[in-house]
């Protein structure tokens, strides 16, 4: 049985007293990080955004099944921001998919409180789709006109999932509409509840899949867009007292300054992507049926499926206790990514004259991005920027020289690491 099958579809079933407990600690989570991203000079800002947009589109390509480069989509947000890698041009040229990857979400961000349109979401997906797996052959930019299921399994033995609401083009329509309506009153704004909202539209939005792929991949790039906009509220309710509707009181320009992503999220999903798989058939439903439309035996139905369910599909508190528990999970991660842009800013300012290859500003970069005092290695070294062993050896000696790194270590363990972080807290 299906959550659309029930009674209570599209809202499901919430009871928000036994959730006041987990929404007070998430909250003493994200707060501070809104305030702390109040005191960041614009480049700082643009650094950490930078730097948190990678680690969530690394982590939301990966849970569909695309592989992006970190380093790759840094440099691809760094060039979109406008920020230096150092003094030239980035090392490498980018993939085609990280700079559409790029673009999408900064997009997704910057208008978040700009009226979301059933177009906009379409051109996304459009512009996405071909580097999602199995994407040939599909409708992209449209809603689908079929059925949907999820299904998983190998070597010949297939599992039904989840199987979604609406069967053709007019029955979907009808379930997009009802949601669309439910976003126009509900999205986060200053006069609602808004992580609960968020954390519920986002459940609608997986429940309906109104995709023929990609569904995941959209829907997280919504609920990043929610998310943007309960920091920028957050934002301004710190600045003094706030009231109307922000979208319509700012202009463009001030809502660019506005959204911004304040804190990651994804990449702690992505580490319990097993955890996320049997929440959503616990909220969405277990299938009674195989992919082949018979009915499974009750031993391979428990094998595949596990026992039987004992509540009904539509449970909302638990799908809120969840990601509340991953958003404090990336909001403690996000706190470390405060001090690391600081700590870099300071770094650049110390060698903003201190003349640097393409491959030492790689290193300095990701040095900065793992933020530990392990340093790298000159073989790591060699390996991270693709060089030979006699230039990897010249252009560490070269950054020891300067001052930008430090080395730790005697002969082949020799080690090499940015002395900004040494003896730091």
């Amino acid at each position: 049985m299906w959550i659309w099958q029930q009674s209570d579809w599209p809202r499901g079933r919430l009871t928000i007293m036994p959730l006041l407990g987990e929404l007070a600690a998430t909250q003493a989570v994200m707060s501070p990080l809104v305030a702390q991203g109040q005191h960041l000079y614009p480049r700082q800002r643009l650094r950490l955004e930078a730097t948190l947009l990678s680690e969530e589109m690394e982590a939301s390509a990966q849970l569909s099944g695309v592989v992006l480069g970190r380093a790759a989509l840094r440099d691809a947000l760094y060039q979109a921001l406008g920020l230096e890698t150092g003094q030239q041009e980035s090392p490498r040229g980018l993939a085609p998919g990280v700079e559409v990857f790029a673009d999408v979400t900064l997009e997704v961000v910057r208008t978040a409180f700009q009226p979301l349109q059933q177009e906009q979401v379409l051109e996304w997906h459009r512009r996405l789709g071909p580097f999602l797996p199995r994407s040939s052959g599909q409708r992209l930019g449209e809603w689908r006109a079929a059925s949907y299921e999820a299904i998983s399994g190998r070597y010949g033995i297939k599992r039904l999932r989840y199987r979604a609401p609406a069967n053709t083009t007019e029955e979907l329509a009808e379930e997009l509409a009802g949601f669309w309506a439910r976003l126009a009153s509900e999205e986060p704004d200053v006069d609602n509840s808004g992580v609960l909202n968020a954390l519920q539209l986002h459940a609608h939005w997986q429940a309906l899949s109104p995709l023929a792929l990609g569904n995941g991949l959209i829907g997280r790039l919504l609920l990043m867009r929610w998310l943007t906009r309960i920091d920028a509220l957050g934002a301004l309710q710190q600045q003094g007292e706030w009231s109307g509707k922000v979208g319509e009181q700012l202009g463009e320009e001030a809502l660019e300054q506005l959204c911004w992503r304040r804190q990651s999220l994804f990449a702690v999903v992505l580490e319990q992507q097993d955890a996320l798989r049997e929440l959503e058939q616990h909220c969405f439903g277990k299938p009674e049926e195989s992919a082949s439309g018979r009915q499974l035996p009750p031993m391979l139905d428990r094998a595949l499926n596990g026992e039987a369910v004992e509540t009904l599909p539509g449970d909302m508190n638990v799908w809120v206790q969840w990601w509340l528990t991953r958003l404090r999970e990336g909001g403690r991660c996000t706190s470390f990514h405060y001090q690391r842009v600081q700590r870099a800013e300071r770094l650049w300012l110390e060698h903003a004259r201190t003349p640097l290859n393409t491959r030492q500003r790689e290193l300095v970069l990701t040095l900065l991005e793992r933020d530990d005092e392990e340093g790298v290695g000159r073989a790591e070294y060699r390996a991270l920027v693709t060089t030979s062993d006699p230039t990897a050896a010249r252009d560490l000696a070269d950054l020891t020289a300067k001052q930008v790194l430090e080395s730790y270590g005697v002969g082949r363990g020799t080690r090499y690491r940015l002395p900004v972080f040494t003896g730091q807290g």
